[in-house]
């Protein structure tokens, strides 16, 4: 019987955040891919639901696996319901190599798409943590 071989993968996470309004909001993530090659990435918003002790995600809001073509910029919208909290990743590649250094993400929770940002819900490129989980997308 074969070993099966532990593949990782390096994920970009915001940590949870907490949808603090009465009413449901617009995560809203900007991705672009600064490389002159097209990248595979895959871009999550995780539902970690509103009971103070969750094991797992409860559901996901997005979840896309694609390839961003190098030097273009992408826009997506996941709807995060009142008073749940929510975790945005991004993989690139499975091969874990310095091509993801040049993919940026930024995130901002918004009253409704094109509406107003929410205080305190923003999440900058520099500030995700990098950790890593077994398996690749």
């Amino acid at each position: 019987m074969s070993e099966r071989k532990h593949r990782t993968q390096i994920v970009r996470t915001t940590g949870i955040l907490q949808n603090n309004l009465g009413v449901a909001l617009t995560a809203h993530l900007d991705l672009v891919n600064l490389n002159n090659d097209p990248v595979e990435v895959r871009v999550q918003v995780l539902n970690w639901g509103n009971a103070v002790t969750q094991t797992n995600p409860v559901s996901t809001l997005l979840d896309i696996t694609q390839t961003l073509l190098g030097n273009t910029r992408m826009a997506f919208n996941a709807t995060v319901p009142a008073s749940f909290h929510y975790e945005v990743r991004l993989s690139v590649g499975c091969n874990n190599d310095s091509e993801g250094d040049n993919v940026l993400l930024t995130t901002y929770g918004r009253t409704a798409v094109g509406g107003g940002q929410v205080v305190g819900l923003s999440v900058l490129d520099s500030q995700f943590q990098t950790v890593t989980v077994e398996s690749c997308f």
